[in-house]
């Protein structure tokens, strides 16, 4: 039986072939002189009916192993079983009990689970004998081996094939990075060398769960932030640093939606994902240093920043004020003497900036599949994996006290005695304020002592309102900026818009300043 431990560095290889991507790996330099194998595998999993393993984050499974090169019925013909347990998966990097043997045919074996960690989970057989398949997948795994002159040995994979499950099949290709001897930094090192080539982007979801996903069709879903709760025992720098997991995790899976899917609320959902981990990242930086130089990243960050600009222009704030034009050119068309726009302003904006938006939704695609971006987001995993191994002791008090000085911040912001001199500069600042502020403290609220649990409780409250007022004008001047670079809008259009926003920042303004 293998060794309990599975230590694997997982990496998505959007827009290209199999075909593509095998070539491309074979000429990187770890792996241009090494031997080549490749196997035809077929991946049972089983489950309850009602998914228990699934829940408790674990996965059984039965695999088919065939040398991809001989005749059908021929070479060996062995069926292997793995339990997998819940373990650590941080921007890629996983870490969890692996357990294997050789089992008789395509079911799962009681004998072979028996002194690994199904004991615990089942210790009647109360589970085994429900057990069912439930998924599989079926996939050419082209492998290597790498030994290093330290002692370090790698199994590097590339599976090219199908996640089937529920009658429904996902594509998949897929790079996996596993240490079998040495330190996880050496996984890093490998993984920027392949990513250096072709399009990369880490991933922590397994093939279990993305057939979990296929299976439940929830895998085109947009991912939400989760709640974290505080593990019982669990020291605040680990809570921190598995928040700091889950964020990196949202901002990551959601770029995997962009390629497939063009709603809007994938995009949405990675630039909140980004913008929490940047928050708690700031809140921690007098514990654990600054974050890692992120410049490389900037053209994706500015790409999801102006797809956002344009689908919020395009399915929000154009409808949201569409009535209120109307009746505006209706009473320009009563004066004569008033400026006024032609009949179909409007609608000719409408398609400009859908036109734009369709454009720039490739634009994003297209930087999502450059191989900078994928080295760069290796960057944040390897960071996050740094931080695992310095672990720093932090006090309830001290994150307490970090946020409710935030909070003071924004109060002198917004109700101080410099309220009445509120520019827009200034409530961008409190805008951005308000959102460190509220995911600073909903990512650490589980830890907080009672008071200052329930004084988070109203500053989530009082960012998430101003997030809104200020977020709302900001969307205003922003169409009114979109309109005059992306279409030739009558000027009257532009106005409109720009005074729809210089109100609705007055507004805030007015909310903000005392009495």
């Amino acid at each position: 039986m293998s060794t309990p431990q599975e230590i694997e560095l997982k990496l998505l290889v959007p827009g290209l072939t199999a075909d593509a991507a095998l070539q491309i790996m074979r000429r990187s330099p770890s792996l241009a002189r090494r031997k080549l194998r490749q196997q035809q595998l077929v991946s049972r999993y089983f489950d309850t009916p009602d998914g228990l393993l699934q829940r408790q984050r674990c996965a059984l499974r039965v695999r088919h192993c065939s040398d991809a090169l001989a005749p059908a019925g021929t070479g060996p013909q062995a069926w292997i079983q793995t339990l997998k347990t819940a373990g650590q998966s941080r921007g890629g990097l996983s870490q969890r009990g692996e357990w294997e043997c050789t089992v008789a045919g395509d079911w799962p074996e009681r004998e072979g689970l028996r002194g690994t960690a199904w004991d615990a989970l089942d210790p009647v057989d109360a589970l085994f004998e429900r057990l069912q398949p439930c998924h599989e997948t079926r996939c050419l795994r082209s492998s290597w081996l790498i030994t290093r002159r330290d002692g370090t040995l790698l199994e590097v994979t590339l599976d090219a094939g199908h996640v089937l499950a529920n009658g429904q099949s996902q594509a998949l290709l897929e790079i996996e990075l596993e240490l079998l001897a040495g330190s996880p930094q050496a996984l890093f090192d490998l993984a920027d060398e392949l990513a250096r080539r072709l399009p990369c982007l880490p991933s922590n979801v397994s093939k279990a769960e993305r057939a979990a996903l296929l299976a439940a069709q929830r895998l085109h879903l947009p991912v939400r932030a989760r709640p974290i709760e505080r593990q019982p025992g669990e020291a605040l720098h680990a809570l921190a640093l598995r928040a700091l997991g889950e964020m990196l995790d949202q901002f990551m899976r959601n770029l995997e939606g962009m390629l497939h899917n063009d709603a809007p609320e994938w995009v949405h959902q990675a630039r909140v994902g980004w913008r929490r981990w940047r928050s708690l990242q700031r809140l921690l930086r007098p514990l654990i240093g600054p974050a890692p130089d992120f410049a490389a990243l900037r053209p994706l960050l500015d790409a999801l920043g102006q797809q956002r600009n344009l689908d919020v222009a395009c399915t929000e704030t154009l409808p949201a004020w569409a009535g209120a034009w109307a009746c505006a050119q209706a009473g320009a068309a009563a004066q004569p003497a008033q400026p006024d726009a032609p009949p179909n302003a409007w609608e000719q904006a409408e398609q400009r900036l859908q036109a734009a938006r369709t454009a720039q939704r490739e634009q994003l695609r297209q930087t999502l599949l450059d191989p900078a971006t994928g080295q760069a987001l290796l960057v944040l995993a390897r960071h996050l994996w740094q931080l695992g191994q310095q672990p720093v002791a932090i006090k309830k008090s001290w994150a307490g006290g970090r946020l409710a000085r935030w909070h003071r911040r924004l109060h002198t912001l917004l109700q101080g005695e410099q309220a009445a001199l509120l520019d827009v500069a200034t409530l961008h600042e409190a805008r951005l304020l308000a959102k460190r502020l509220r995911y600073g403290s909903e990512a650490l609220a589980s830890a907080l002592p009672a008071k200052r649990l329930r004084q988070s409780q109203q500053w989530v409250k009082d960012a998430t309102l101003w997030q809104t007022r200020i977020g709302q004008a900001r969307d205003a001047w922003q169409l009114a900026a979109l309109l005059q670079e992306h279409t030739d809008a009558a000027a009257a259009l532009v106005a409109f818009m720009q005074g729809v926003a210089a109100a609705m920042e007055r507004a805030a303004q007015e909310a903000a300043s005392p009495g």
